[in-house]
């Protein structure tokens, strides 16, 4: 019963012909949302493992075979049918659909790695949907095309060589890195790499990758030597001496302070960043309260500061 049930449903999904069509089908919501993440696999990291597809959502390798071919069946550039044999190239795996030479995504959307991460979900009422703004700055724009090969790096822990340019240095330069995370931080996506040149970990912003290419056969530097990224600190926000005390009780219960006190751990690599978003860097740089234009401060900003002081040091 079960093998005839997903013999019509294989039937049923292959005559989708067309996305907007999918509306209508019980649910199309769900397995368009599938068809999205292949579309996104391919088009950021180059690849799609069935059975990482089938984890993601929770469905059954037959389920996930069947949206690999309902999205085949609509894309202007399917992806290869996957034989069986041996591991796929370059330590992908077997069960692994590679990206075509020449790609054309299957959802005309703006490219945002945002929706590798970020599930959208209609509104519970259509009749009477929630008022909800939101406010669009000025993205920091990512080129899939650009940064596909750092991404499958960082997934595979593998090397490759990038052009990119920094704000240090005027014209851009050749890196050879091997990334071992991604991390979305002051507004900026940033992946966390062992630069070979400089023999250091350190951050590089997608948004300045010129171009990335894969190094598979390059020695790989393992994270665990990442001593910034393994390390953590402790940083204890309290609410800023300078206010009164109903504002100093307002701003704990905003803050979900517990006796006064916010206990944040974050990695010393993150430090940085958590500072500045908090929009406290400058202040705890100069350890100067003072320097703070906004309502929170650091319990313990000599020893914060001590860290950062010294991480900045190193890199």
């Amino acid at each position: 019963m079960n093998i005839h049930h997903a013999n019509i449903k294989t039937e049923y999904t292959m005559t989708v012909k067309s996305l907007s069509e999918l509306e209508s089908l019980r649910g199309g919501a769900a397995l368009k949302a599938r068809l999205k993440h292949v579309d996104d696999r391919l088009k950021w990291f180059g690849y799609l493992r069935l059975s990482d597809h089938a984890s993601k959502f929770g469905i059954s390798d037959v389920q996930a075979k069947i949206d690999i071919k309902t999205y085949r069946y609509l894309s202007p550039t399917p992806p290869p049918e996957r034989k069986p044999g041996p591991a796929a190239a370059g330590g992908l795996g077997a069960g692994t659909y590679l990206r075509p030479g020449k790609f054309a995504p299957v959802f005309d959307v703006s490219d945002s790695m945002d929706d590798l991460w970020v599930t959208r979900f209609p509104d519970a009422r259509t009749d009477e949907p929630l008022s909800l703004e939101v406010l669009s700055a000025p993205e920091h724009r990512i080129v899939p095309d650009e940064v596909r090969a750092l991404l499958a790096a960082t997934e595979l822990r593998t090397s490759c060589r990038l052009r990119y340019q920094s704000m240090t240095s005027t014209e851009a330069s050749e890196r050879i890195v091997c990334p071992h995370a991604i991390v979305k931080a002051s507004g900026r996506y940033h992946v966390r790499a062992f630069d070979f040149s400089r023999k250091r970990f350190i951050d590089f912003s997608l948004s300045r990758v010129l171009s990335s290419d894969p190094l598979p056969d390059h020695a790989p530097v393992p994270a665990a030597l990442d001593d910034d990224w393994h390390k953590t600190v402790e940083v204890a926000f309290v609410a800023h001496p300078r206010l009164s005390p109903p504002q100093r009780s307002i701003i704990a219960r905003e803050y979900g302070m517990q006796q006064g006190v916010a206990v944040i751990t974050v990695r010393r690599a993150m430090l940085f960043y958590l500072l500045d978003e908090m929009r406290l860097l400058k202040a705890i740089r100069q350890q100067d309260k003072d320097l703070a234009d906004v309502p929170i401060w650091v319990k313990n900003s000599k020893y914060v500061a001590d860290e950062l002081a010294s991480m900045e040091s190193e890199t």
